[in-house]
């Protein structure tokens, strides 16, 4: 890319035009969230509309250049080179720790087996494990927020809602007569060599789903504090790493806030939110299978992220950090959270389908925008890039649902220093195409898996905290149903969660779709920012500034 002084010399549209061209054939790739089915049909749909509503910038064809070819299959030569070299460098590396992990995991079998004859304990499996690594400045555990409508009786309604969750959640089976939930009733144990699932001594459901002992809230301020408070606490200890905490509010409509906190290592954002969704709920509502790139040309994809996983492990190694005044400071484990406003949906995929882009480029983008625009508010007039760790689910979407870690982790570079909504949406699209196209999440996905599961946590642990802390947030986008749910006879207003951060990572950005609506949530650590409601009024901004720029000049 030039300079901004640069860039400057054309309009957004045409900047976006251009690049757009440039990249012919690049707008279908798979996407991350459960709209992208409908954004792979984008094209098809466009063609339906009326010629004043079709996209602005039309793929375009261009002859093949001799030259342009050759480059091409030089460069496809090296990074063959390169992938062949990691994976010699890495097969060394296990050799020569061969003695090492051998006798560790003749260790960790027999304790496995001592510990399931004796006291019936489960080994915690290796993507399950990773996430036993909480700190004083980081807890990892999920929290997310259900607002359902006033109640007269908040004693008898909790009743209600307990006995929904232990039919529902606790004591849930499927067709063949087993649990579906069994770790709702298991504790994490620490043993020498791994963790392990104990069963709760005494399971009480008081215990998991209560009413807060505190004050009501006034404001959304007060009931914030509220939220930022539990979050940043631990889980009891001896009990099960889940809980419900009803908040009655006296502010606006005296809402009921539910604050649904769940360990990461007893089961991963996806999870969580299809249980929350589409087995909790009065009656089920049925998902659309998301089009992503682990459930479309799966076995070529599988090929392509073997033969790179070793380049993949050096790359993410040597790769440098983030920069930036929000990321690298120490933390001080006191966190504040934030959620917004709905937008809506159909907004969205109207800014998707004239660009030809996906849902999940359009949100990204508001969201890069949102940072730069914070940037700006602090002083900074010329915005670095922000780059975000992102949760990718690579489950099978019809598996039974269960609650398990099944996700890789990449790595995304949000364009932040770009100026221009159309310049952003363009330049987040064709980095999130590039990665859709790698075969790196998979690669990362059986790399956390093999390390975690084989190597000891001494030696795991470090690498895999400096690989992480190279990022500045964790952003976390999850599909909810589009149209709302009832819990215990009451219909679900919004729900909003924040995804964990680990090391020195102390800002979580999400994203969840739920009835036609688009709800963003902000945590951070004080340390890094004071004010995570900035980034929600730069993130409304965002959204109107792209809407103009796109559907009004169309």
């Amino acid at each position: 890319m030039g300079s901004l002084e640069e860039e400057k010399t054309f309009t957004d549209a045409d900047t976006f035009e251009k690049n757009q061209c440039k990249r012919n054939g690049e707008i279908n790739g798979n996407v991350f969230t459960s709209e992208e089915k409908e954004s792979k049909n984008s094209k098809s749909a466009t063609s339906e509309l009326p010629a004043k509503t079709k996209p602005r910038f039309p793929k375009q064809t261009t002859k093949p250049i001799t030259k342009s070819k050759i480059f091409d299959l030089l460069i496809l030569i090296w990074f063959s080179i390169e992938c062949i070299i990691c994976h010699v460098a890495l097969l060394t590396i296990a050799v020569a720790l061969s003695p090492l992990l051998i006798t560790y995991n003749i260790l960790k079998t027999l304790e496995r087996l001592f510990a399931w004859a004796t006291r019936g304990a489960y080994s915690v499996s290796g993507q399950d494990a990773l996430w036993q690594q909480d700190s004083d400045t980081n807890r990892l555990i999920i929290t997310s927020v259900l607002i359902a409508p006033k109640s007269e009786n908040i004693e008898k309604e909790l009743v209600k809602f307990r006995e929904v969750v232990l039919e529902r959640m606790v004591k849930a089976k499927n067709d063949c007569g087993e649990l579906i939930y069994p770790r709702v009733r298991w504790c994490i144990r620490p043993g020498y060599f791994q963790y392990f699932f104990e069963e709760e001594k005494n399971f009480q459901i008081e215990k998991h789903v209560y009413k807060y002992e505190g004050s009501e809230p006034t404001s959304k301020d007060e009931l914030e504090e509220i939220v930022s408070k539990l979050s940043g606490e631990p889980l009891p200890e001896n009990l099960s790493p889940w809980y419900y905490c009803a908040v009655p509010t006296n502010y606006g409509n005296k809402d009921i806030i539910v604050i649904f906190r769940a360990h990461h290592s007893m089961a991963d954002g996806v999870s969580l939110a299809r249980f929350l969704t589409g087995k909790l709920p009065d009656y089920k509502i049925p998902l659309k299978e998301p089009v992503k790139f682990s459930s479309k040309r799966r076995l070529p994809n599988f090929a392509k992220a073997f033969f790179i996983m070793g380049r993949v492990f050096f790359k993410q190694l040597f790769r440098s950090s983030n920069k930036s005044v929000l990321h690298g400071p120490e933390l001080s484990g006191v966190k504040k959270v934030v959620w917004s406003t709905a937008t809506d949906l159909e907004l969205i995929k109207k800014i998707k389908t004239v660009t030809g882009t996906t849902i999940n480029d359009v949100l990204m983008t508001c969201l890069s925008m949102a940072i730069r625009g914070y940037y700006k508010r602090r002083g900074i007039q010329n915005p670095p890039d922000f780059e975000a760790c992102i949760p990718v689910d690579v489950r099978p979407f019809k598996k039974e649902l269960s609650f398990e870690n099944r996700f890789a982790v990449v790595f995304l570079t949000l364009p932040s220093s770009i100026d221009g909504a159309l310049a952003q949406l363009d330049e987040t699209k064709a980095r999130m195409d590039i990665i859709k196209t790698s075969g790196e999440p998979i690669s990362m996905a059986w790399l956390m898996h093999l390390a975690v599961a084989f190597c000891p946590e001494a030696l795991i642990k470090p690498i895999l905290g400096f690989i992480s802390s190279k990022a500045s947030c964790v952003l976390s986008n999850v599909p909810g149903p589009q149209v709302p749910i009832q819990i215990a006879k009451k219909e679900i207003k919004s729900l909003t969660f924040w995804p964990p951060q680990r090391n020195i990572i102390g800002i979580g950005l999400s994203i969840f779709t739920y009835a036609g609506m688009v709800f963003v949530g902000v945590q951070c650590d004080v340390a890094l920012m004071t004010d995570p409601g900035v980034v929600l009024e730069e993130y409304s901004k965002a959204v109107k500034e792209l809407s103009n720029a796109v559907l009004m000049s169309t």
